[in-house]
């Protein structure tokens, strides 16, 4: 240490004393002995007051304020200096940064002493053996006296004061303090006012006091003690004062005035003021963290019902371990001070000792962190409560009770935790909200507000939220999000008593309600899109009841009263009138409105894709799906997961069968069976659009061929309710490599009902396509080879065509939601958002598409329907014609012969006929009337009649006797031993309510009939030359009207044949042959098995004697349609559309010997549904994000689901007329087929 000054900081020493700068102590005694010579010690006055100002705290506001320097503020603080007299200011320090300090430093200075080493006679009187002590540095050469005294002003602000005003007016309090103290010190007190602000606090700090400070209750105390001064200082040290300051000589330096004995050996090594000011840092930071300490726990304290007392406990702990880690810093300070100063070790361990406090676990940063924890909070608490709140939560308040003890009236819930109040926008929003409803007006229902951290209420997302209870029940989740979406929507109310609910189904035509607002103040052109005010769900009219549809049920649109979202609307609902509303509701349009049809092969996951497709569109990442309330689902389906431990090589394999959905019409897949048994139509909303998306029965169906037909007529008859499909999507697997039997029957099944119109509506979608990297995969070629084999059809695989999908990350949803999550969900968060974007594209594409007309796919395979059940019987029909005409040339001949005359010319006239006879069963016989199990033919009779053979004896001999006869579907047939409890036969598997009791059976006999005209002439007497002549000009005419029938029946089958390869995507599937016959040789396979089993295998043998006779009529069928499948020879082979069809048919069925026949054909396609209407309508989440119903927030709202089996309201009556209007409009034989059906 150099030559310098110390402060004396309250401690006296007399001249020649020794210091020592390592310890920052003065040892006992001088080095003077006696009384010094006169000349040896010299005064001088230097009498100066000085007064200031300074403000702050911390230790180092004040270490500054006194002119401390870093040596000496490092002893200070190390605990080597402990200050007294006015130096007791700096270890009183303040860091609350509610507290302003300040202090008015009073500097009287009165005489400096010295000691003059240069006086000779000085030398006599010093004891230079002191100086062996080694731990002395310096000696005293001279001391400052006077009397220094410090004012400390306080002044507690609260968090509500305005900071910097508060300081600013405290600054300027001090400033005038110290003008007073000037004025008194001078002898000249002022006369302005020195009345401070009542609130400041007085601390008095004096070299006149030894200990302590002194507390004042007002600054004329301390002004009265300033004028006192002079009299202090006279009293004390001969009127000098008290020591201000040392000057120190180092010892060093010593041997320049005088002539020591021996060589002083001292050591002290200087430290850099960088490193102590960092200290100076470190225990202010422990005094501002301590001060926080303090101040939070005084704040729990006042407000221990609300805050927890863990917390509370906790607080404690770090109040404890901030004052242990504060003096064991100060310790180890001390001892790394000395230890440096004596040069025992290096300065760069102070700095390490800075490193470790400032920045380990015991830093003042780390154990203050608790402190504010629940400030935020609990001012929040404070704050509402004072405003009428109630709050629930760690005062032990139950959340359940409060809620169940309010009636009609409801009560609203804050809830929220402590990190809720981080996400500052929502927060804000939801407390703007929260004091609206505690200072509205004629606010009845209570308000509570409930602290999620201290009750079993949870909160999803830390965010917080306003509930709305109504008699027990959560009406309204979250009252913000919902007045947001409320303020969004155009809304409109129905009259309540006007409410039907008795009705779940919605008819298929209909339109969302896009008017204008009926208020005059609002603009008329503005086209608003309504929303029902109760269930929010968007409304739509029914053409066909003239109802207006919503979750809530229907309602008559007169009832309706409408409230847009204009700014000048207000808040009342406004009337239409009922003319103007319908004539306005009558000309919507159903351009929100997409149909695709989805169809593909049995296996494929059409369910897994439309429930993934549904989430894709209202989920954009896998995370929002995973964060929603429930797995969106409209289809039963079902996957298994293994569970391998690896770790465990003897553990088994553990499997989890997932469940998604549930219907009693649906199987799930997970036995084999098809989970999609009929058609049905999910009318998903999105937005202000409705896709309707049409599941389908599986083509190459797991139960036969003869499933795959009803399930096609079930399909056709379902897209009987659309005017028009936007879309068409054949889904495939992506892992078909070769071109199997099965699949090319499948392709070629679809594409054979298809129209040519639809080729620009088809595309194709790709399942499971992770596994090809979202491509066709092994696919892609077969496809291709398929494709090219109709090239004719204009169908390719592009990129517009072709959509490439994977439903695992579904399937890892689905997991995930029954608490089975699985493995790599990265890969899975990629699938998703590929499958997305393919969804969106898929979409977006049948958007830009013409739509393709269903009439036209529907009269199509009306024609092939037709055509089908015409082939076999025109085919017999045509035999039995040969056949005749071969006996009627025979008889010709016969008759030709001159040698036959009388009675054997009679015997040649009469005509071999076959004729049906019946005989009476002595026990009902149970027979199917399906087409199927029936033949057709003529009585033979000549009357016109035909009869029907039953070919199927379900039950040859049934003993039920309460059966009437003759009555298909009589209820108590539905015991015969023929359905053993089931609604199918054992026999012919067809529905029991296709059959019928029967008493008789008829017989083929071989008849002769006489010729009429024969018979009248031989009445006549006719000669044998007359009879001969006209019975060869009768026989003759015959053969003519028999080859005129046969000529047009095969016209007929050519000109089919030509309607069909003109019109469909491909005429005839030509892989069906080798499709049954794979079936054929799986059923042959299990008989023989089950044979060498020992098993029954009657029903096995059953479906394979079926599956070959559905082989022997496709054969038939392919047959006659490619023998006449050429081009048109002339005009009467023009080609035919599907009302020429019509046409055609009714031209046979009026052929006078043989039409008869074939009229007695029925259609079948009218028996594949029980309704027409099916739909299965499922909005997606009340409010959707950005894009196709992407939900981006607000995961608690639970999407609106409706998943009800439509089915067809009751006729329309009209009051005027009372007549019913339907909605059918096919008419003739097409009409026939779809009877009960509207084609819209």
């Amino acid at each position: 240490m150099s030559n310098s000054d110390r402060p004396a900081l309250g401690q006296k020493v007399a001249l020649g004393a020794l210091y020592d700068a390592k310890l920052d102590i003065f040892h006992p005694g001088s080095i003077l002995t006696g009384v010094p010579p006169v000349d040896a010690v010299t005064e001088r006055p230097a009498e100066k007051t000085n007064t200031s100002v300074t403000i702050g705290g911390t230790y180092r506001e004040r270490h500054n304020a006194l002119d401390i320097q870093c040596d000496t503020a490092a002893s200070i603080l190390a605990g080597l200096i402990k200050p007294q007299g006015s130096g007791v200011y700096l270890r009183n320090v303040s860091s609350d940064k509610l507290i302003l300090c300040g202090a008015i430093h009073h500097h009287v200075s009165t005489v400096q002493e010295k000691l003059n080493f240069m006086a000779l006679e000085l030398h006599n009187h010093l004891d230079l053996d002191l100086l062996q002590n080694r731990d002395s540095t310096h000696v005293v050469l001279g001391i400052n006296w006077g009397l220094h005294t410090v004012l400390e002003v306080k002044q507690h602000i609260s968090q509500d004061d305005n900071y910097k005003d508060s300081k600013d007016a405290f600054e300027a309090d001090l400033t005038k303090l110290r003008n007073c103290f000037d004025a008194e010190s001078k002898g000249n007190p002022s006369t302005a006012s020195c009345r401070m602000n009542p609130e400041y606090d007085y601390t008095l700090y004096s070299d006149a006091f030894e200990e302590e400070g002194l507390v004042l209750q007002t600054a004329d105390e301390a002004l009265q003690f300033i004028r006192l001064i002079p009299d202090h200082i006279s009293q004390s040290s001969n009127g000098k004062g008290w020591p201000l300051s040392y000057a120190l000589l180092p010892l060093t330096m010593l041997h320049h005035f005088i002539q020591l004995p021996h060589e002083l050996q001292v050591t002290s090594s200087p430290i850099s003021p960088e490193y102590l000011a960092k200290f100076t840092n470190l225990f202010d930071n422990y005094e501002i963290a301590g001060a926080k300490l303090q101040a939070y726990y005084a704040d729990l304290s006042r407000h221990s019902l609300h805050t927890s007392e863990s917390h509370i406990e906790e607080l404690r702990r770090s109040i404890d371990q901030l004052e242990k880690a504060k003096k064991l810093a100060q310790a180890e300070f001390k001892q790394g001070l000395v230890s440096v100063r004596r040069g025992q070790t290096a300065s760069t361990t102070l700095w390490d000792l800075f490193n470790q406090y400032n920045n380990g676990d015991f830093s003042p940063r780390k154990l203050s962190a608790i402190a504010g924890q629940e400030s935020a909070k609990l001012d929040f608490i404070n704050h509402v409560v004072s405003n009428g709140a109630i709050y629930i939560g760690h005062n032990g308040l139950s959340f359940e009770d409060a809620i169940d003890s309010h009636d009609d009236s409801g009560c609203y819930a804050f809830l929220f935790n402590r990190n809720a109040m981080k996400s500052q926008d929502v927060w804000n929003d939801n407390c703007a909200l929260l004091m609206g409803l505690l200072t509205r007006a004629r606010q009845t229902a209570p308000v509570y507000v409930v602290d999620c951290d201290a009750t079993s209420k949870s909160l999803d997302s830390d965010a917080p939220r306003i509930c709305r209870f109504q008699n027990g029940e959560e009406s309204i989740s979250d009252l913000l999000d919902h007045q947001k979406f409320m303020a969004e929507k155009s809304l409109a109310q129905y009259q309540t008593n006007a409410l039907d609910t008795s009705l779940n189904n919605k008819p298929v035509k209909r339109r969302f309600v896009k008017v204008p607002c009926p208020c005059g103040k609002c603009d008329p052109t503005r086209i608003c899109e309504w929303s029902c005010s109760f269930c929010l769900a968007p409304i739509e009219y029914g053409f066909t009841d003239e109802f207006i549809y919503c979750e809530c049920g229907r309602a008559p649109y007169r009832s309706y009263q409408f409230k847009c979202n204009g700014d000048r609307h207000g808040t009342d609902y406004v009337s239409y009138s009922t003319k103007t509303l319908g004539g306005l509701l009558g000309n919507l349009d159903q351009s929100d409105y997409i149909n695709i049809l989805i169809l593909g092969e049995t296996g494929v996951g059409k369910s897994t894709f439309i429930n993934a497709f549904i989430n894709y569109l209202s989920y954009e990442t896998l995370d929002l799906a995973k964060a929603s309330d429930q797995l969106e689902s409209v289809i039963p389906c079902s996957f298994s997961i293994q569970v391998m431990n690896r770790n465990d090589p003897n553990q088994p394999i553990e499997e989890k069968v997932i469940k998604v959905g549930g219907r009693e019409d649906e199987a799930d897949g997970s036995r084999g069976a098809s989970a999609t048994q009929q058609t049905n139509v999910y009318s998903v909303n999105i937005g202000s659009a409705t896709y309707r998306l049409i599941d389908t029965p599986g083509i190459g169906d797991t139960r036969g061929i003869q499933y795959d037909k009803k399930n096609m007529a079930d399909i056709l008859s379902t897209l009987s309710s659309y005017e028009n499909l936007h879309g068409i999507l054949i889904l495939l697997k992506s892992n078909n490599a070769r071109l199997t039997i099965t699949f090319r029957f499948c392709v070629k099944e679809l594409l054979a009902h298809l129209h040519r119109s639809a080729v620009e509506n088809i595309v194709f979608g790709f399942t499971n396509t992770r596994i090809s990297n979202y491509t066709p995969g092994d696919t892609f070629q077969p496809l291709m080879s398929l494709l090219k084999e109709h090239s004719d059809m204009g169908l390719t695989l592009s990129n517009s065509t072709t959509y490439c999908f994977d439903s695992e990350s579904f399937r890892y949803l689905a997991a995930y939601k029954n608490a089975c999550p699985l493995p790599n969900e990265e890969d899975f968060r990629r699938s998703w958002e590929h499958s997305r974007l393919e969804s969106v594209r898929l979409v977006d594409y049948f958007k830009t598409r013409k739509p393709h007309s269903v009439v036209s796919t529907l009269s199509l395979n009306g024609a092939r329907q037709l055509i089908m059940e015409l082939t076999k019987p025109m085919a017999e029909i045509s035999k039995l014609i040969r056949e005749n005409i071969t006996a009627m040339e025979d008889k010709k001949q016969q008759l030709l012969d001159t040698r036959l005359t009388g009675d054997n010319l009679r015997k040649r006239l009469q005509l071999d006929k076959i004729q049906f006879q019946s005989h009476k069963l002595d026990k009902p016989r149970t027979v199917c009337k399906n087409t199927t199990c029936c033949d057709f033919k003529d009585s033979g009779k000549g009357d016109g009649e035909t009869v029907t053979i039953y070919k199927s004896h379900c039950h040859p001999v049934c003993y039920l006797t309460d059966v009437k006869q003759d009555v298909v579907a009589h209820p108590n047939l539905i015991r015969c031993a023929a359905f053993s409890g089931s609604d199918h036969c054992k026999r012919c598997t067809h529905h029991w309510q296709e059959h019928m009791h029967v008493l008789y059976e008829l017989e083929q006999v071989t008849v002769q009939v006489t010729d009429t005209e024969i018979q009248r002439q031989l009445q006549a007497n006719a000669g044998d030359v007359t009879l001969r002549q006209t019975g060869i000009a009768e026989a003759s005419k015959l053969i003519g009207d028999y080859k005129s029938e046969h000529m047009q029946i095969q016209e007929a089958a050519a000109r089919f044949g030509l309607f069909l390869k003109a019109w469909a995507l491909t005429p005839i599937n030509d892989a069906t042959e080798d499709y049954i016959n794979m079936l054929i040789q799986d059923e042959e396979s299990k008989i023989e098995a089950g044979r060498q089993l020992g098993h029954n295998v009657d029903i096995n043998k059953k479906r394979l004697q079926g599956l070959k006779e559905d082989k022997q009529a496709h054969v038939e069928l392919v047959n006659t349609l490619t023998k006449h499948m050429r081009a048109p020879r002339n005009a009467k082979e023009q080609l035919l559309d599907e009302k020429g069809v019509e046409q055609l048919v009714a031209r046979l069925y009026g052929l006078p010997h043989f039409g008869q026949n074939l009229k007695a054909v029925k259609n079948t396609i009218t028996s594949a549904h029980k309704s027409t209407y099916r739909e299965r309508p499922y909005r997606i989440g009340g409010r959707a994000g950005a894009g196709f119903g992407a939900r981006r927030a607000n995961p608690r709202q639970a999407p609106a689901r409706i998943v009800t089996v439509q089915k067809r309201p009751p006729p329309r009556v009209n009051p005027k007329d009372g007549h019913r209007k339907h909605e059918t409009r096919s008419s003739g034989i097409f009409g026939g087929m779809f009877s009960g059906l509207s084609l819209r």
